[in-house]
């Protein structure tokens, strides 16, 4: 009778813990490629494709490894993702000014920085120049139109003058820290009633002065002095280059 065939089978080894995607170690956080995606909110095909990039982008070096997973340090992978990003920003905005035939051009990106009113309020004077004159684009740049910058500081300058002539005449005479309530106030303005004061506090914060007290009966005032800034600043609500009160 044949005796049955033993095999010796040496016992498994026993795998050790695996490593986290991030964990610690002297102060510095280390992260795997995954870790660094769910850091940053980046695909892990960009994370691939900076990886592949690292002879001319400046991408760290992985300080630990385990097999084929690779971790890197927090702070550094930080700072390479800023210069990454910040670099892509500078790309994507062109220069707010060029030279362009022994002219300087602007964009409307630089017109609002220029002339201290919203891009978006810009772009709505661009589709009326019809009626309000805003000069034609003398030639495009990227995305952008880029316009003469003396047609835009002329415009600008005409555009403004007309504001001021619009605006209601105001009463500078009484004694500055005189308290004046509503009706006064409106009288002092020139407006025609006391709704575009009410109008001003309840819909535009910070564009009208607020009250400084209230009397007895709960009324608001407001010394000449306050109403005397507002109108020498004064625009219409909401656009750019009026400086609100409270900044």
């Amino acid at each position: 009778m044949r005796r049955p065939r033993i095999v010796l089978v040496s016992p498994a080894r026993q795998a050790g813990p695996r490593t986290p995607d991030r964990f610690e170690r002297d102060g510095r956080v280390f992260v795997t490629r995954a870790a660094l995606c769910e850091e940053f909110g980046i695909g892990d095909s960009t994370a691939r494709t900076w990886w592949r990039g690292r002879d001319t982008n400046d991408h760290p070096e992985p300080i630990h490894r385990e097999g084929r997973r690779q971790w890197w340090d927090l702070e550094a992978m930080r700072a390479f993702v800023d210069t990454v990003r910040n670099a892509a920003a500078r790309r994507e905005q062109p220069p707010a000014t060029i030279e362009h035939e022994g002219r300087t051009l602007i964009n409307r990106p630089g017109m609002a920085e220029r002339y201290h009113l919203d891009a978006q309020w810009l772009a709505v004077l661009y589709h009326q120049r019809a009626d309000n004159q805003h000069p034609e684009p003398v030639r495009r740049f990227e995305r952008f139109l880029y316009f003469d910058l003396e047609e835009t500081d002329a415009w600008n300058d005409e555009r403004e003058a007309a504001k001021r002539r619009s605006l209601t005449p105001v009463d500078y005479t009484g004694e500055p820290d005189e308290l004046v309530d509503i009706t006064e106030a409106t009288r002092v303005l020139g407006y025609r009633n006391e709704s575009t004061i009410r109008s001003f506090l309840s819909r535009n914060r910070d564009y009208f002065p607020a009250p400084e007290q209230t009397d007895a009966d709960g009324r608001a005032l407001w010394p000449r002095r306050a109403l005397w800034e507002f109108a020498d600043r004064r625009s219409r609500p909401g656009r750019a280059g009026h400086a609100r009160t409270g900044e």
